[in-house]
């Protein structure tokens, strides 16, 4: 029994251990496969992970070539332009303009967008920035095409000007500056010339503008001096004269016309120029010859009278007018010197002129009149001129006149009269109701005598 027993538990220990060992064969078995199957799963996550990793690299390659390519500074130059094109058709300057300089950031010397940008300037009716643009393009490209651009801009604003009559001194200096730049010069000629022409006959000659006509003048013969262009002779000789038969010069512009006679005589010599050039040497001859009288008078010294009277200039000037060969200067009896301006005239190629009288020229600052009449006193031609001061407020009244003369008249010493020459002072005061005279005779004689009436 007991052998059984024992034999019992060997078999049943022989039965777990095959068991066991039937089941770690089997496991055995299962681990190489599932070993195998994980192998082949790690392989094929590893074939994954390359692939997937190599199509990773080629993505970032392909976008990193991309993104190179999209921001080479040509690509975006071109689409800068573009953009500023698109949006220029569609009327939007504002964007356009800043796609233009996005451009230009980029290829300042692209003519093609300086091109653009002025032209949508000129869209937006901004004539100053297109102009602008196409002057820095130049300047930057030296492109003779965006000159010519430029001055052609110009000179469409000078057109412009010109058709609406509203010529100046600026339209001719934008004609100019195109002439410098030595481009479209046949159209600059013309049109300067045009503009020239145009802004005379568009001027008010009875108060004409003689600041405006200098620096007109100074420019065209400057610039004849700076291009030689010969065909400015002629333009500098027809602007430098005024057709008309009375002008207003104002005497502190005389030096101003006589510049522009002069220069534009220089060009080509005309008889009636030359004859008003010396007329205004005339103008400047007798101003220069009353200066000092005026400068004592408006002090209030009349006695500088004295001296001036028995000048032999002075009475050159007397005689000449008494016997009527004054040349130049136009007036027969009591002839006014004034200082504000003078009117020059011209007829039949000759020329003359006149100062304005007290009530021609109520603004003046004091009138001396020349008496050009013959006044003989015992045979002795009386040496006279009146002064009159400048009006005090508005009203004429009271209006004083001051009279002095060299003459030979009755002098009273003691008892007995005698003819000398002697100097007398009148004082004429006009009022509403009448003159009031005041006469002093031998002034600043030993035997002066005075008289009121």
């Amino acid at each position: 029994m007991r052998n059984e027993e024992e034999e019992r538990k060997h078999k049943k220990k022989r039965k777990k251990k095959s068991v066991r060992h039937a089941a770690s064969k089997r496991k055995k078995e299962m681990s190489n496969a599932e070993r195998k199957r994980r192998r082949r799963r790690a392989r094929r996550r590893t074939v994954i992970f390359r692939r997937t990793l190599v199509a990773c690299v080629v993505l970032v390659l392909i976008g990193g070539a991309g993104y190179i390519v999209w921001n080479l500074p040509a690509i975006k130059f071109n689409r800068q332009l573009n953009a500023g094109m698109e949006y220029t058709k569609e009327a939007e300057y504002d964007a356009a303009i800043e796609a233009y300089e996005g451009a230009l950031e980029i290829d300042a010397t692209s003519v093609e967008a300086y091109r653009c940008m002025a032209g949508a300037y000129l869209d937006m009716e901004d004539g100053s920035h297109a102009k602008q643009v196409l002057y820095d393009g130049w300047n930057t490209t030296q492109d003779e095409g965006l000159l010519q651009y430029y001055c052609t801009v110009i000179l469409n604003e000078a057109v412009e000007e010109i058709n609406k009559d509203a010529v100046s001194l600026e339209t001719i200096e934008k004609i100019a500056s195109v002439l410098e730049q030595n481009v479209l010069n046949e159209e600059a000629l013309d049109l300067i010339d045009t503009a020239c022409s145009r802004w005379m006959e568009a001027a008010d000659k009875s108060e004409f503008d003689f600041v405006s006509y200098g620096q007109i003048m100074d420019r065209v013969t400057a610039l004849y001096a700076s291009s030689g262009l010969e065909e400015l002779k002629d333009v500098i000789s027809r602007f430098g004269w005024l057709d008309v038969e009375e002008l207003k010069v104002p005497m502190e512009q005389i030096d101003s016309y006589l510049g522009i006679l002069e220069s534009a005589n220089a060009m080509a010599e005309m008889p009636e120029r030359s004859e008003m050039i010396a007329c205004l040497y005339k103008v400047k001859e007798i101003q220069a010859e009353f200066a000092e009288l005026f400068t004592e008078f408006d002090a209030g010294n009349y006695e500088a009278a004295k001296d001036f009277l028995v000048k032999d200039s002075y009475l050159q000037i007397r005689d000449e007018f008494i016997n009527g060969t004054m040349e130049y200067w136009d007036g027969a009896t009591y002839i006014p010197v004034s200082r504000e301006y003078v009117v020059l005239k011209q007829a039949e190629g000759k020329c003359s002129f006149e100062f304005p009288d007290y009530e021609d020229n109520e603004e003046n600052s004091g009138i001396i009149t020349v008496w050009g009449n013959e006044m003989l006193d015992n045979g002795v031609q009386r040496s006279s001129i009146t002064y009159e001061p400048a009006k005090e407020g508005e009203d004429y009244y009271p209006h004083t006149e001051y009279v002095i003369s060299y003459m030979c008249s009755n002098v009273q010493k003691k008892n007995s009269f005698v003819y000398e020459m002697n100097y007398h002072f009148e004082t004429r005061v006009l009022t509403q109701e009448g003159m009031t005279t005041t006469m002093i005779g031998d002034w600043g004689g030993p035997y002066q005598w005075q008289k009121t009436y």
